[in-house]
């Protein structure tokens, strides 16, 4: 193991001092275990096992590996430093309780990136738990706490929420987490990112999630603001919100790995309580969201958005082609209610070659014998939505090139809502030049 010099990181890396952390340990490991406490001489040891419970401010500025439930709590800050990789273990996972932040601002060049402890070519969904953020925001239970699923219930470290909006779990920027989804308890696996009722102080801005064993992202509750998100090879759903979820999302790519995946996006309010206040209603645009037909009929989960429980949405902007199964899913007669009453919005959006199980001819699924008509609702003329029309992307292939061609209809035809960045174009991106998702990305499948 290598040792970092305290003193010679602060002048190698001078983001150090950027964050605020001049007092900051800058070790967590094996020799301290796990505390956060600085080893012998103020040194960060490289590449040794964290574990246990991080309970001061505390800086990686070098490689890590996890070894268990990881979890920052008492209202330190991890800051991770960018281009630290922090590897976990079968059974480990990374969690930031309540009022607790973590600080991973990487850059293009030198993303932060969570992945498995395996070799590349030996990795799999699963072999590690993910990183789990709890916050002080709203959330829609009962109230207004819960308890995050698959860790200790009775532990206050892993309970969330709270009347905060304006809280922050932390800031990721430039981060990759990859082959995550560990399931700690049966049927509760961890997703790639997951984020309890994280206020809008929190900062979510070019993050990757490749290859987990549940959704890419999930939210609880809250109103985190995110920007360039990119969801690859989720096995369950990509972006799954529920529990008052109330925050705005831009520029998201999202691609299912052609042999399985289920929802792009699951949107509910409460199981318990299907008009639970705040209602879950996240406002989301330019999207370019790829399912697994875009290879070949292959029999899968795969369909495009599915709004249930109530849930309510606003969709601007986005592109959903290739879903095997439904392109928009409606379900429950409190979801219909909040369509009805102009909840949910899909204005601005194309749809090509969804529901490739029976060639194109269930593209709209409500509830069996539910009379709302759904396909009018999404074809309504005033929607301005383009119908089975070709997107002309340069590929469809998983991790490609998905800037538009010369000619595309989904040039020009965009009107991002207020408050977003102004986008004239349908989709994630809109040309090679301003091609975000190129440079810190990675599609790997193993």
């Amino acid at each position: 193991m290598q040792k970092l010099n305290l003193f010679a990181a602060a002048v190698a890396l001078p983001l150090f001092f950027a964050y605020g952390c001049g007092d900051d340990t800058m070790s967590s490991g094996t020799e301290t275990n796990g505390t956060g406490d600085p080893t012998a001489g103020g040194e960060e040891v490289c590449d040794s096992e964290i574990s246990g419970a991080i309970e001061a401010d505390t800086v990686w500025a070098c490689n890590h590996t996890l070894k268990d439930i990881v979890t920052v709590k008492g209202g330190a800050k991890l800051t991770v430093m960018p281009g630290v990789t922090v590897k976990g273990l079968a059974g480990s996972a990374l969690v930031i309780g309540k009022g607790s932040q973590l600080i991973a601002e990487g850059t293009q060049d030198q993303p932060i990136v969570f992945t498995s402890a395996l070799d590349p070519g030996g990795r799999a969904r699963g072999d590690w738990g993910g990183v789990v953020l709890l916050g002080e925001a709203k959330n829609n239970l009962v109230n207004g706490a819960g308890a995050a699923e698959g860790l200790d219930a009775n532990d206050p470290n892993y309970q969330y929420g709270g009347s905060d909006d304006a809280s922050s779990c932390g800031s990721l920027k430039w981060v990759r987490v990859e082959f995550a989804g560990f399931e700690l308890t049966k049927d509760n696996e961890l997703n790639g990112i997951t984020f309890y009722s994280c206020g809008s102080g929190t900062t979510v801005d070019y993050v990757q999630v490749n290859m987990g064993k549940d959704d890419g992202i999930e939210m609880f509750g809250g109103n985190a603001n995110m920007k360039h998100l990119v969801i690859t090879g989720a096995l369950d759903d990509s972006l799954d919100m529920d529990q008052g979820y109330t925050g705005k999302i831009q520029h998201v790519y999202i691609h299912q790995e052609s042999s399985t995946a289920n929802y792009a996006f699951e949107i509910s309010d409460q199981k318990d309580n299907f008009d639970a206040e705040p209602r879950t209603k996240p406002v989301i645009a330019n999207v370019t969201a790829i399912g697994t037909d875009a290879t070949g009929a292959v029999e899968t989960k795969s369909a495009g958005i599915r709004l249930k429980e109530g849930g309510a949405l606003e969709l601007h902007n986005a592109i959903l082609v290739s879903f095997h199964n439904a392109a928009v899913e409606l379900t429950d007669p409190a979801t219909e209610t909040v369509a009805t009453a102009g909840g949910i919005v899909l204005q601005h959006n194309l749809f090509w070659k969804n529901s490739g199980v029976d060639m194109g001819a269930t593209p709209y699924i409500v509830d069996m014998g539910s009379a709302f008509d759904l396909k009018a609702f999404v074809e309504d003329a005033a929607n301005n939505n383009q119908i089975d029309v070709d997107p002309m992307l340069n590929s469809y292939d998983y991790g490609g090139d998905i800037t538009p061609k010369a000619g595309s209809p989904v040039l020009g035809a965009g009107m991002a809502p207020a408050g977003f960045d102004a986008a004239d174009y349908l989709g994630a991106v809109k040309d090679a030049a301003s091609d975000w998702t190129r440079g810190w990305t990675d599609y790997s499948l193993n």
